[in-house]
């Protein structure tokens, strides 16, 4: 990668809607914390959303959920992009429709460039 992205937020909620004729994106229900009755906790559904720009090049794009407390990694995904024009906006969007939570405390995504730190956003989780 010649030049890594920034980020414009790193934002969790319920659900995003897109637009078919715009192809601008809607967030519903944004949030840092979740209430889970048991743990671990039943499986989540929700997506986060960015927008990456300034960057050039080729990348492996990994976002990275680990625990607070122990560091532990709960969920990693992995993705190629291409970044051809620095200029361009980039609408990022990635949904999780299974993720359980073992325990209540702090949680951490991680968005990463060819294993470089691009964005962080932190969720907490108690019952």
């Amino acid at each position: 990668m010649l030049q890594v992205p920034n980020v414009v937020g790193l934002t969790m909620c319920e659900q995003i809607i897109t637009d078919a004729a715009t192809r601008h994106a809607t967030l519903v229900n944004t949030f840092s914390h979740l209430r889970c009755p048991v743990f671990p906790s039943p499986p989540q559904r929700f997506a986060i959303s960015t927008v990456l720009t300034d960057a050039l090049g080729d990348a492996i794009m990994t976002l990275v959920l680990h625990r607070l407390d122990t560091l532990e990694i709960i969920r990693e995904r992995r993705w190629s992009m291409t970044f051809a024009d620095p200029l361009r906006a980039i609408r990022l969007i990635l949904r999780y429709t299974d993720l359980s939570f073992p325990v209540s405390g702090g949680y951490q995504f991680t968005l990463l460039a060819d294993s470089e730190w691009v964005a962080q956003a932190v969720l907490r989780v108690s019952d």
